[in-house]
């Protein structure tokens, strides 16, 4: 398991109001399913997570899984160039779960210009950086 960060539960209060933990960890299963489905994502992005969970552009709660959130970032080097545009994936830890839980990243993918605009247009957003 490895400690990414924490989030800001005021930013999530749409999603849960009951979150127990501001804390972020990757798990070994999750590093493993993002390094299988998406070869090549954590090697470049995962230097970014703490950034993506601390300051997402957007947030949007996930219309399939319950306490789940949906992180939009695009991601800019020193430079303003455009690296890419992320999507992270984001459990959330609840009452009635296990009390050590913690939030989970779950996934991790690479979107294009066009795939953002859709999770933008069509998403319930909950966050929007200003």
């Amino acid at each position: 398991m490895n400690y990414i960060g924490k989030i800001d539960l005021k930013l999530f209060l749409e999603i849960s109001d009951k979150i127990i933990t501001d804390e972020v960890i990757l798990t070994v299963k999750q590093r493993k399913h993002i390094e299988e489905r998406h070869s090549k994502i954590l090697e470049k992005y995962e230097k970014y997570f703490v950034q993506i969970i601390k300051d997402p552009d957007f947030i949007l709660k996930d219309k399939t899984r319950e306490n789940t959130a949906i992180l939009l970032k695009t991601i800019i080097d020193k430079n303003s160039n455009i690296l890419g545009n992320i999507i992270l994936v984001l459990r959330l830890a609840v009452e009635n779960d296990n009390i050590n839980n913690k939030n989970s990243i779950i996934s991790c993918i690479p979107i294009g210009r066009n795939r953002l605009k859709s999770y933008k247009n069509n998403g319930k957003i909950v966050y929007k950086k200003e």
